[in-house]
This record gives C-alpha cells, sequence and structure tokens, in this order.
C-alpha cells in the first residue's frame, strides 16, 4: 500500500526507468562513448530549433513549439550535465560540476529571454509578451519554490526570520497549483507483506506507524491495495468486495456512540441502519450481540455512564449486529486501564472460538496471553510470522543482567541496549541485551517476548543501515 501514489499514467510512462535501476541497468554517462545516442539528438535538436524559429510563419505555432524546444534542448543537456558531475567526482576537480550547473541555470532562466527576443523580432504586441513574459517565468519560479520544498524538506509551518508569514503563504500557493508546483511524496505503508491468517486470535504488533492500521483497513475492504491479492477462502476481496464485506466486522481505533442512548437503543439503531428491519430478528440479534459482549444487566443503562472498557465491548457488539465470520479491532487496549484491558482481552478470546479474531496492539503483554499467532510490522514490513512462544527463541542467549554502581551506570548506559533497569540497595540492576557479555560478571536470563520484539526490530534496522552504508561505499 502505497500513500500520495503517483498517477497510474506517471507510473506506466516511468515504468522503463524504474526497472533499469532495479535491475541495475539505468544508463549512465561515464564517457563520451556513452553518448550514442546523440547522433540523432543533436541533428533532431537543430532541426527543430531551424523550423520553429527560421521556418514557421504562424506565429501562434511558435509559441506553442518554443516550449518542445526548450524542454528538448534541457534534455539533450542533462545528460551532459551528469557526464560533467561524474568526470568532477573521478577527477576530484568540482569545476565540471559547477560549469555543468552554471549552463544549466542559464538554459533553465536564459531561454525564456532568447524566446522573447525571437517574439519581439516576429512583431508580438507588447501586452502580448508582457503576458507571456509572466506567465513563462511565474511558473518557473512555481517550479523551482516546489523541486526546492520538496528537495530540502522545508516544514513552512516552521519558518522563521524576515517575512516568514509572506514566505509562508507562496509556498502554501505553490503546493497547490498542479503539476509545477504539488510535488507527491509516495509513502509505503506496506511493503511486500504476505501473510495466512487461520481460525483463533491474531495479533498484529509493531510500533505506531508500523503499517498495522494500513494492514487491518485493506483486509477489511476500506483501503484498496496498490499491488498484490487479499483472498479470504481464496475468493478475490476487490472482485467480490460487497459480498466479503457482509462477513468482516471492523471496529476502528477510534469510534463514535451516542452517549445519550442506552446501550440496547444504540445497537437496535445501528441494526436498523445495517438493514435488519424485522422488529423480532431485529430483536434477536441486538440481545445476541449484548450477550456475547457480556452488557446483558447493563443494556439500558446509558451509554454516557459507561467505562472506557464498557464502551469498547458496545463497539465491539455493533460489529456483531451482522454475525461476522472475521472480527476486526484497531488497538482495542489503547487507554484502559490493566483491569479492563484484561476482561476486554478474554472478550476476544471467547469471540475467536466462533470466528477469526485480529486485533493490533503495541502491548506485548496483550498479544503473549491471547492470541495463537502474531505477526510483527515495523515501517510497512514484516519481521516475524509464527507462534508467539516460540519467538521468544529469536533473544535466546542474548539477554543479560547485572548490577552497576550508579556513577559507572550514567557513564555506560549510552553504550548498552538496555530494556530496563532498577535500584536494587546501593546498585542498579541492568537488563540489557547485547551477544556476547557486556560487562565483566553479566549473566544470561531467560527472554521474554517483549526481549524478544527489542531485539528482532533493532537487529532489522541495523542490517538496514548497514546495507545502506555498503550501497553508499559500492556508489
Amino acid at each position: 500500500k502505497v500513500y500520495d501514489n503517483y498517477s497510474r499514467f506517471s507510473r506506466e510512462w516511468n515504468k522503463g526507468k524504474r526497472m533499469e535501476r532495479i535491475r541495475g541497468a539505468a544508463k549512465t554517462y561515464r564517457s563520451w562513448h556513452d553518448f550514442k545516442q546523440f547522433n540523432w539528438q543533436l541533428p533532431l535538436l537543430g532541426f527543430i530549433i531551424y523550423f520553429v524559429y527560421f521556418y514557421l510563419t504562424s506565429l501562434l505555432w511558435l509559441f506553442i513549439l518554443t516550449h518542445l524546444v526548450y524542454f528538448f534542448a534541457l534534455h539533450v543537456w542533462r545528460q551532459i550535465g551528469s557526464y560533467l558531475e561524474h568526470k568532477s567526482l573521478v577527477t576530484g576537480r568540482d569545476i565540471y560540476r559547477r560549469a555543468g550547473d552554471i549552463v544549466t541555470r542559464l538554459i533553465f532562466w536564459g531561454f525564456g529571454l532568447f524566446s522573447l527576443g525571437i517574439f519581439y523580432l516576429r512583431d508580438f504586441r507588447p501586452e502580448v509578451l508582457c503576458f507571456i513574459a509572466i506567465l513563462w517565468y511565474g511558473s518557473l519560479l512555481i517550479y523551482s519554490t516546489s523541486s526546492r520544498l520538496h528537495r530540502e524538506g522545508i516544514n513552512i509551518m516552521r519558518l522563521g526570520g524576515r517575512f516568514a508569514g509572506l514566505r509562508r503563504q507562496f509556498y502554501r500557493f505553490v503546493r497547490i497549483i498542479p503539476v509545477i508546483g504539488r510535488k507527491k511524496n509516495p509513502f509505503s505503508a506496506l511493503q511486500g507483506v504476505s501473510l495466512e491468517i487461520t481460525s483463533g486470535m491474531f495479533g498484529l504488533l509493531g510500533p505506531n506507524g508500523a503499517g498495522k492500521t494500513t494492514l487491518m483497513r485493506t483486509i477489511c475492504g476500506v483501503l484498496d491495495q496498490n499491488m498484490g491479492r487479499i483472498k479470504i477462502n481464496e475468493i478475490d476481496s476487490i472482485e467480490k468486495r460487497e459480498e466479503l464485506q457482509g462477513i468482516i466486522g471492523y471496529l476502528p481505533q477510534e469510534f463514535g456512540l451516542y452517549e445519550k442512548m442506552t446501550a440496547y437503543e444504540f445497537l437496535d439503531y445501528i441494526a436498523i441502519l445495517k438493514k435488519i428491519y424485522d422488529r423480532h430478528e431485529r430483536e434477536r440479534i441486538v440481545n445476541y450481540a449484548l450477550g456475547a459482549v457480556h452488557l446483558e444487566e447493563n443494556r439500558y443503562r446509558k451509554i454516557g455512564t459507561f467505562s472506557g472498557g464498557m464502551k469498547q465491548r458496545v463497539g465491539v457488539a455493533m460489529t456483531l449486529l451482522n454475525l461476522p465470520r472475521i472480527l476486526v479491532v484497531d488497538e482495542p487496549t489503547a487507554g484502559l486501564d490493566p483491569r479492563e484491558r484484561i476482561r476486554f482481552r478474554n472478550l476476544l478470546v471467547e469471540l475467536s472460538k466462533e470466528r477469526i479474531v485480529i486485533f493490533s496492539t503495541h502491548i506485548i503483554e496483550d498479544i503473549s496471553s491471547s492470541c495463537n499467532k502474531v505477526a510483527v510490522l515495523d515501517k510497512g514490513r514484516l519481521y516475524y510470522l509464527g507462534d508467539p512462544q516460540e519467538m521468544t527463541g529469536v533473544a535466546q542467549g542474548k539477554v543479560w543482567q547485572f548490577n552497576l554502581e550508579p556513577a559507572e551506570f550514567n557513564s555506560l548506559r549510552s553504550s548498552l541496549w538496555i530494556v530496563h533497569h532498577m535500584r536494587s540497595g546501593n546498585k542498579i540492576r541492568v537488563r540489557c541485551l547485547a551477544d556476547t557479555a557486556p560487562y565483566p560478571g553479566a549473566e544470561q536470563v531467560l527472554p521474554t517476548l517483549e526481549d524478544a520484539y527489542l531485539w528482532l526490530l533493532g537487529k532489522r534496522k541495523e542490517q538496514a543501515a548497514g546495507s545502506g552504508e555498503e550501497k553508499l561505499r559500492s556508489q
């Protein structure tokens, strides 16, 4: 799943270059032998310049085709600029890169003046010339400003200095201009996540921003995936979306309740919205939903008087009205006190006896005590899929415990991967993760699911950083 993705036309147009980069076959300009295409590009550029500026008699076509000459000249020079940049890196002489940048700016900004001069000689009216100049250089200013904002990642809300308010307004204006102003910044919320979910409790574990909510919304059909397939009993969720949504119940992290209604009145109203019009059938289903979440005794209490956990149970009851075979719950225990969290967790375990229950959390205790299977996500990637108890084996032999003096602890804390620490008498007991003993006398201890989770994500990040450094060195 990619947010703010390019349009399909843009993706298809750039597919060839993208595949060349992936395969490592992208065109490079390291010597003049790489400019074989200049055998036809330079003559074509010369012919277009002659045809547009010296042959055409129509002023309208002169104005239109001038843009073709401009973009083609930039395209040809950028290839030469790529060669000059490579030569600057090889020789260590920055003069080649600077020369390329100067010529690029001259073409980018000076071509308009050259064209306006041609238009003047061809008897364009003065007011038309002024309009073209404003339009041309206004477009270049918007494009260059947008490119700088995108390239440097400028946060326009944190601008300071002189005329900060005026600059902020201008930058906002630039960002709403289509094509030349607004720059898309595609973000992959899910990257090649492949897993199979069977009956029982399935937990999604990961930090905030890991992609858990995106995955759940994609499973429910709220979001469309950009690539890949989601199948329920071998039925494609895109082809049979409406039919499959009838067997899926989704409880988002934040949902609205009418707190002045009683629990029964609210569920009865939601059942009507779900097109359950028969009064006896609706009464049966509402009573079933209330019983499933253990709210029978509170059915006539107003929702506004409920605790946080009871409101969450009303939300689950709302999803049970269509008798779903798959129940998807997003961060259900966030903000609940320990007692309510345990009750709600036990409720989900009971419901999973008759259906698949998928729930996401960043509270590891919820996973270890209730789930048959767990998937660990971080930054859109799947890092682990399997039994929660087996997951502790990932950190086997990596968890150490030892005591330190307070002064020594302060000097070593930045170099240790500390899970937690606590004062024990005059010393500080430290529990940390490491491949080998991090301190003389450190003892190995049995890992917990939390240790395995931290070790798993930490090692993956180290590998990602290492591969990134290798790529930079190879380049």
